[in-house]
């Protein structure tokens, strides 16, 4: 599925030059040479033809077309009986293979900062961002995390902070999910010519949980508590399948126009939103029984790029000390999505 784009400015954002040559130039001819090994493939032998001159019809293309639509389903059904380990692998099978990633960047994965420095200031979100296996397995993985792998992230509005609760992991602590942090910071490698650091997270939505008003304004300590750096673009791939408006937690656009289409965008499953830091925005109250999953976090850059309310920096965790709800060890369960 093609890469599609969702923003106030209406616009189909562009990658680098030598992407845009490089990448979809690439797939067509490799989409070339395949049809035409297939259609060699299929060139009947003389006895075919002889067959086919006497009455004999070639195999009709509904049935070619209704053989693909039997592959993918059979695909769709694998992807929902994979196991976390099962998942974890073919996550790191596609990081590492660096020609299937390179293709994947110079095609729907590369070009965020032209596309972020084009949206002006405003939310961007890009549908069918991941490959559709890739995101089947991050899916698979966040599912069958046990309960003691969540961290509760609560807080009463108090001292600064936005009033929120929301269950959170740091994608390194998760083994399966760990080679994302290298595909995330090759998505975004610099914004406006300087280099980023990416850090990510794992994030679960429960009835009720949400996050109230908010700009994502942070100073990030790396390396040592006087190497200060703060979050510049922040980023949401959403993770869960068949969101309705209904079932809550929409990420809420507080600078866009009220009421328009872009002030309320519901999750979609394998999107990304982007928008560069500081901006207004909210979570509203997940009103579903089902659990609301993505992976979030920022690319930040070095210095103090704006004020914080106290000037407070925050840790590396990136803010408070997050509550973890007592519950029992257990070992970790290779759950089913």
């Amino acid at each position: 599925t093609g890469l599609r784009a969702d923003t106030d400015l209406q616009f189909s954002p562009s990658l680098p030059s030598g992407a845009m040559g490089r990448g979809p130039r690439k797939r067509a001819r490799e989409a070339a040479a395949a049809a035409a090994t297939v259609e060699q493939e299929q060139q009947p032998t003389d006895e075919k033809v002889e067959e086919s001159a006497s009455g004999a019809s070639a195999v009709p293309k509904a049935k070619r077309r209704k053989k693909m639509k039997v592959s993918r389903k059979d695909q769709e059904e694998e992807d929902e009986g994979l196991t976390v380990p099962e998942a974890g692998k073919r996550l790191a099978a596609w990081a590492d293979n660096e020609t299937r990633l390179q293709r994947w960047l110079d095609s729907r994965g590369g070009g965020l900062e032209e596309r972020i420095v084009e949206a002006g200031g405003k939310i961007l979100r890009l549908r069918d961002f991941m490959p559709s296996d890739i995101a089947d397995s991050a899916l698979a993985i966040l599912e069958g995390l046990p309960d003691e792998a969540w961290d509760l992230s609560e807080q009463g509005g108090e001292a600064d902070a936005a009033s929120h609760r929301f269950w959170s992991a740091d994608v390194l602590d998760v083994p399966e999910l760990s080679p994302l942090r290298t595909v995330f910071w090759k998505m975004l490698k610099q914004l406006r010519g300087e280099p980023t650091l990416p850090i990510f997270s794992c994030g679960k939505y429960q009835s009720s949980d949400f996050i109230g008003r908010h700009d994502d304004r942070a100073h990030v300590p790396f390396f040592n508590d006087d190497n200060i750096y703060s979050r510049t673009v922040a980023a949401i791939w959403y993770l869960t399948k068949d969101w309705s408006e209904e079932d809550g937690g929409a990420l809420l656009d507080l600078e866009a126009q009220k009421d328009s289409p872009e002030s309320k965008l519901v999750p979609i499953y394998n999107s990304l939103v982007v928008f560069e830091v500081p901006h207004w925005h909210a979570v509203s109250a997940v009103a579903a029984t089902k659990s609301r999953y993505s992976i979030f976090g920022w690319w930040h850059q070095k210095g103090k790029r704006y004020e914080l309310p106290g000037d407070e920096s925050l840790g590396a965790s990136n803010g408070r000390k997050a509550k973890k709800r007592p519950v029992k060890k257990k070992a970790v369960q290779n759950h089913r999505s």
